[in-house]
Order: C-alpha cells, then structure tokens, then sequence
C-alpha cells in the first residue's frame, strides 16, 4: 500500500489506502481524481456544521449520542461491503471541503475548536 506524505497531508487514492488512512486518525486527508467519483458515489457524507447545528440544538445536546447509534444500527443491516461500512463509520469525525474538481480534503472536525 503506497500511501504518500507532502506538507502533512496524505494521499488516498483509493478504498484500501482511504481506510487505512482514516483508521491512522490523519489530520488532513486529500481524495484524488481517480478515486474521487467512486467516493463520492458510495460514501455517506457527513453532514457540514450548519446542517447539524439545528438537530444539536433541538435535543440540547443528547443528538449526538442517539444520532450516532441510530447511524451505527443503519449503517450495521445495510447492504455493501464491510469496507464501506467501515469507512462511514470512520469518516462522521472529519469534515469535508472540496479544494477542486480533481480534489477533496477531509480534516478532522477536532482542529475546527
């Protein structure tokens, strides 16, 4: 598995290197061109800051906690392979920013604060 380092930020090009990146607890992440669409189409993104401010807000904190095991049980009796369900499982700390066509950065959610 190549996985190449510049500036602090790692390269996934691909499911295996992504996992194995996410599992590591990278700080920056960058999803390249080649396996960018297949990402896109097959990863449940997490949702931006702003989407989970409300729902935060509503149940004055508990969302959390029940949102992450009401995710935990879909994501356990979808249907995939246990490497994309490891992945979106893995992904919901980190937050996404486009830098391209070509790229996405994912960043821990932590180094926002």
């Amino acid at each position: 598995m190549e996985v190449k380092e510049n500036a602090g930020y790692i390269k996934a090009n691909n499911a295996e290197e992504l996992l194995f990146t996410l599992k590591n607890k990278e700080s920056h992440i960058i999803i390249q061109e080649d396996y960018k669409k297949e990402f896109e189409e097959n990863a449940q993104l997490p949702l931006t800051e702003n989407e989970q401010m409300g729902f935060h807000l509503g149940f004055r904190g508990t969302a959390g906690i029940c949102g992450e095991i009401i995710f935990q049980l879909i994501n356990r009796f979808s249907r995939g392979s246990k490497q994309q369900k490891k992945i979106d499982s893995k992904i919901r700390i980190y937050s996404i920013k486009k830098l391209s066509e070509q790229k996405i950065l994912l960043y821990l959610r932590q180094l926002e604060y």
